[in-house]
């Protein structure tokens, strides 16, 4: 690249700037595999052999590592869950999904049995089409690596799997109770479940 045609370039968050050969990476930057992308949409800067991205009006960046993140689940292939991730607003900037998330569960093994050795299935944490929090554990090329392991984290909406009723947390059974045909259910709830006033206050 030449630095004359480089600092003309309007960027959009994830696009490809450069490689770690030719720059270093700097301001409103990352690099994945030795490559620079934008983490936001800008104007690309170049000063003595380091490549910036300077804003252009209301800043956009891309969602990234340790970021409380709003999605719904949209598909569960064992024990790996994929979830849509929405677009976010914090502190009036906009944070840009582009990707989607997955969160990989952890198989347990019996304490007890015949066979000690043998695992066991994962617990159900969540069905397809609930919306969940979750924390952006790695920010990898493809996709979001994420985790349930934070206080807020985990199902903040659900419907019923057998009539498509809202589900009511029922604290004296510690389960989800349908509000139409009173089929119960479990999951891996938030703090925040069924509390859309509060879930909406994490992202202002």
């Amino acid at each position: 690249y030449k630095s004359g045609f480089m600092e003309e370039r309007t960027v959009l968050p994830g696009e490809r700037i450069a490689t770690e050969e030719e720059f270093a990476s700097g301001a409103n930057t990352f690099v994945e595999n030795g490559v620079i992308y934008s983490s936001i949409i800008g104007k690309v800067n170049i000063t003595e052999k380091k490549v910036n991205v300077i804003p252009i009006g209301r800043e956009v960046k891309m969602i990234d590592r340790n970021m409380l993140v709003i999605g719904t689940v949209v598909d569960i292939v064992r024990d790996v869950i994929f979830v849509k991730i929405d677009d976010i607003s914090i502190d009036h900037k906009e944070y840009l999904a582009l990707k989607d998330g997955k969160i990989l569960l952890e198989r347990r093994r019996p304490r007890f049995g015949r066979s000690p050795y043998r695992e066991q299935k994962p617990m159900k944490v969540c069905s397809v089409g609930d919306t969940i929090l979750a924390k952006v554990l790695y920010n990898d090329k493809d996709a979001y690596t994420l985790t349930l392991d934070c206080r807020e984290c985990g199902v903040v909406h659900a419907t019923c799997e057998m009539c498509g009723g809202n589900l009511r947390y029922n604290r004296a059974s510690n389960m989800l109770i349908c509000e139409n045909c009173g089929h119960k259910e479990s999951r891996r709830l938030s703090i925040l479940y069924d509390k859309p006033e509060e879930v909406r206050k994490l992202f202002v």
